[in-house]
């Protein structure tokens, strides 16, 4: 049986393999097909999380993710995720800028039989927005 942070690894691994070539099949095994998802914006499901990503990944090209921050207890696994890259494609009807942008997450997640059962997420689209220049930065 693998440790939380050897799944998160894998996790993070399958992640990786998505953002370089699409193919979701080893990410999607990550999960209990019955995983629960909260995340705010995207329906509660697997077929959620497979709708929510290519967006992703078309309007951003050359992502790299980073995992860090990492803490775990029983079954539940906290982590902080950043993802850089550029804006190349549409997004949400925003045209490519060009720009590189850090988009930051936070997700914790329950563990159960080497599978993500649960999955709790939450990204900062109001600094991807800024970002991309869609929403202005208050001024200081």
């Amino acid at each position: 049986m693998r440790s939380n942070l050897e799944v998160i690894e894998a996790f993070h691994e399958a992640m990786e393999e998505y953002w370089r070539t699409g193919d979701d099949a080893a990410l999607v095994a990550m999960f209990d097909p019955a995983c629960i998802f909260s995340v705010p914006g995207m329906p509660d499901t697997l077929e959620g999380l497979r709708q929510v990503l290519p967006p992703f990944r078309q309007a951003f090209s050359d992502i790299a993710i980073r995992i860090s921050e990492t803490v775990s207890e029983g079954d539940m696994i906290g982590y902080h995720m950043s993802f850089t890259g550029t804006h190349s494609g549409d997004f949400m009807g925003i045209p490519p800028t060009g720009k590189r942008i850090t988009l930051s997450e936070t997700h914790i997640e329950r563990i159960r039989d080497g599978k993500i059962a649960l999955h709790s997420g939450n990204t900062d689209m109001l600094g991807l927005m800024q970002q991309l220049g869609a929403i202005p930065v208050p001024q200081q």
